[in-house]
């Protein structure tokens, strides 16, 4: 049996595939002390495993960057500062005495999708995360495309113009930028309804630029305009067979999917870029799990 882990920035999940379909577990809180973490889901894997804890033959772990595949360990986390250097590969060996495998979880998603989702059947697939943070991760012939430093699709870095100001695509599109850009807006004295609530959330800035908000509009147009460049840039550097969207800001396609498609194909200028899918994602927030456990299929010999 392989196992995989989807380590987020404060939910982590573990599952395994049964007869092609996907056994997940409830989720933990990720912990922001690495040992504590640790303990948690040792105690996760144990009840939800139980006596199938025998048969691990491997285990696959899908989380943010940056990190290290090779040696197991964590940069420097924005999230999750406790965790710098911290090799959670080799406890996860230690504890459970089989190999472990650890990757970006853009990268992980992406080989969840071309394997069990959206990309099945498609030799070069990209998948982009909208969420809390950007990424990218881009799969060919089955294979994770790592680049030298572990850094390809590190589409969050990419210099855009945020609304009028030189910037980077994640304080753009990302669920907290959009929340940024508002509050940025609305305090350099433009009227906007989101003044009257207490706290605002990314899901408000969409709901009042549908209703008509002046400074909501803005920031969701600038969203969906700064994603655009940014898959065009893909599409005419890699030319995937499909562009995959997941994250949170995906989950209803009329927040990100239908707009950003719409803006990639009236700014390409070659036809066959026009007829890319760009898709929401088929396996959404299941495809890291999916995809860490087809890391260590790879890596154990049981997907060529």
């Amino acid at each position: 049996m392989i196992l995989g882990i989807d380590i987020g920035a404060t939910k982590t999940r573990v599952g395994f595939i049964e007869r092609e379909t996907l056994v997940k577990s409830k989720s933990i809180g990720t912990n922001k002390d690495p040992e504590r973490f640790l303990r948690d889901l040792s105690d996760l894997i144990e009840e939800f495993l139980g006596g199938k804890i025998k048969e691990l033959s491997g285990i696959g772990i899908g989380a943010p960057g940056p990190l290290d595949p090779s040696s197991g360990a964590f940069g420097e986390l924005p999230n999750l500062p406790l965790w710098n250097g911290f090799s959670i590969k080799s406890r996860i060996e230690n504890l459970y005495s089989v190999p472990a495998f650890l990757q970006n979880d853009a990268n992980v998603a992406t080989l969840g999708e071309a394997l069990y989702g959206g990309g099945r059947g498609s030799k070069y697939v990209c998948y982009i995360t909208i969420s809390t943070g950007i990424g990218a991760g881009f799969v060919i012939d089955k294979r994770i495309v790592e680049g030298k430093n572990n850094l390809a699709g590190e589409i969050w870095a990419l210099t855009v113009d945020n609304l009028g100001q030189s910037d980077i695509l994640l304080n753009a599109c990302s669920g907290p930028g959009i929340v940024r850009n508002s509050k940025r807006l609305i305090d350099n004295g433009e009227e906007s309804s989101l003044s009257t609530l207490d706290r605002i959330e990314t899901k408000d800035v969409f709901n009042h630029a549908f209703n008509g908000d002046k400074v909501s509009k803005k920031v969701i147009e600038n969203a969906w305009e700064n994603m655009a460049i940014a898959i065009e840039i893909i599409l005419v550097t890699l030319d995937p067979d499909i562009v995959l969207l997941g994250g949170g800001l995906c989950f209803e396609e009329k927040y990100m999917v239908d707009p950003v498609r719409e803006r990639v194909y009236k700014r390409v200028f070659l036809e066959t870029h026009k007829n890319t899918p760009v898709k929401r994602s088929d396996l959404w927030n299941e495809a890291v799990i999916y995809g860490a456990i087809a890391l260590a299929q790879q890596s154990n010999g049981k997907i060529a």
